[in-house]
């Protein structure tokens, strides 16, 4: 029970990732709060779920690409938890698998404002309760994309490489509050967005791609979970400012 007496939020923790990461930490002994945008029947889904395994659960809505309601919603769980000490941010945007010169200037801004603003909406608003804690750590759910660089997903590849740059800074800013602050960075998930991107692909290029991976599988969520609570945990105490690749070896296949 490594998280015993924390109060992790998850940011995006409706479903996919940031579902799995609320569970595991409740699993772990953490009260949980969860942010959601839209999915108000998944998180009551995902609140019962956590108060099945006997600890308190929280959801608020918001928002991410809007500052005050962000703001406001973090404080709301914060209050309802007795404060927070943990801080999981996996919410992301659906994004257009389109190249720089086709992609809408504003299909680019939704995302961006979603990804990368969202992130820093959050981070700023969680902060001060982490303070006010004593000390905790912070995830940040990135992708490999910011490394990989592929075609048609330069809204991926920029969010993503700032939301990791975002994070680093935290980490520099924050260790002498005694907040750590690392992200991890997958590859494709059985999500969601992981579908949409399938689904841009084609089953030939798809097959293809997850046949490229050494693996030759892709992750599922409990697994980006597991890795995620063990950066947030006592076993990595002594880690910050880090992103930790989690791909099956997809980067390194090229």
């Amino acid at each position: 029970m490594e998280f015993d007496r924390q109060r992790l939020l998850v940011v995006g923790g409706s479903r996919g990732v940031g579902r799995a990461i609320a569970l595991a930490g409740a699993e772990r002994g953490a009260d949980v709060a969860i942010l959601y945008r839209s999915r108000s029947e998944e998180a009551e889904a995902v609140l019962q779920a956590i108060r099945a395994k006997g600890r308190r659960a929280v959801a608020v809505q918001a928002d991410l690409a809007a500052a005050e309601a962000t703001s406001a919603a973090i404080n709301a769980a914060a209050e309802a938890l007795g404060g927070l000490s943990l801080m999981a941010h996996a919410a992301g945007a659906m994004g257009q698998w389109a190249s720089v010169a086709e992609m809408s200037p504003l299909d680019w801004g939704r995302y961006i404002a979603v990804d990368l603003n969202g992130c820093f909406h959050a981070l700023h608003a969680a902060i001060p309760h982490l303070r006010q804690a004593k000390g905790g750590a912070i995830l940040a759910i990135s992708s490999i994309a910011a490394q990989m660089c592929q075609a048609r997903n330069a809204q991926g590849a920029a969010a993503k490489a700032g939301v990791e740059a975002l994070i680093r800074v935290t980490a520099k800013e924050e260790a002498r509050h005694g907040i750590r602050a690392n992200a991890l960075a997958i590859g494709l998930t059985q999500t969601d967005m992981a579908q949409t991107a399938f689904d841009a692909w084609g089953p030939e290029t798809s097959a293809r791609i997850i046949k490229g991976i050494p693996l030759q599988r892709i992750a599922t969520a409990e697994e980006v979970a597991g890795v995620a609570c063990f950066m947030m945990g006592p076993a990595c105490s002594y880690l910050t400012g880090k992103v930790l690749q989690l791909d099956g070896g997809q980067i390194i296949a090229g």
